[in-house]
């Protein structure tokens, strides 16, 4: 059931009817797919900047997809969980990232046309995620992790640290 508190405009309320909880002051602007049987949650205040190109929210049947208070999320993002995607308060998400919790294929070739498992995709409070990311299976980034643009992060890593590079890497900062 959505909460009564919506995002102002009809279109914004349209985009959203599917997720389970809106919070107050959500912003979207632009086209916002949401998919899928699973429950997507969205805090307070977050922004879906879709002007330029659509933003995709998936959550199968029993995942949990979560975005926290204050995210912001850039246009051409997807977003997508099998079991769990969680994204801190305060986190920024650039544009035409993904972000994921499984690699949607299993790895032997025998099973290869079922469905794998997902796992988790989590990024704690403020983490800045640069444009043209890719958050894959089992990532964890700590608080105050920043990711450069074009970085493919596929593990867990400590709190407030730079990553950049395919496979990301810690960073020294500047």
């Amino acid at each position: 059931m959505l909460s009564l508190a919506l995002p102002r405009g009809l279109l914004g309320r349209y985009w959203l009817r599917r997720c389970v909880d809106v919070g107050e002051g959500v912003q979207v602007t632009g086209r916002v797919l949401v998919h899928g049987g699973g429950s997507i949650r969205l805090g307070d205040r977050v922004c879906l900047d879709a002007r330029t190109f659509p933003i995709e929210l998936l959550a199968a049947e029993g995942a949990e997809l979560v975005l926290g208070d204050d995210v912001y999320v850039g246009g051409g993002t997807s977003i997508e969980a099998t079991r769990m995607v969680r994204v801190g308060a305060r986190s920024r998400i650039g544009a035409l990232c993904k972000v994921m919790d499984s690699h949607f294929h299993p790895l032997t070739s025998h099973n290869r046309h079922e469905r794998a498992p997902g796992t988790f995709a989590i990024l704690e409070e403020g983490c800045d995620v640069g444009p043209r990311v890719v958050i894959t299976a089992g990532a964890h980034l700590g608080p105050d992790t920043i990711v450069r643009a074009g970085s493919v992060v596929t593990r867990r890593f400590p709190p407030g640290v730079t990553l950049a590079g395919v496979p990301a890497l810690v960073q020294p900062r500047h």
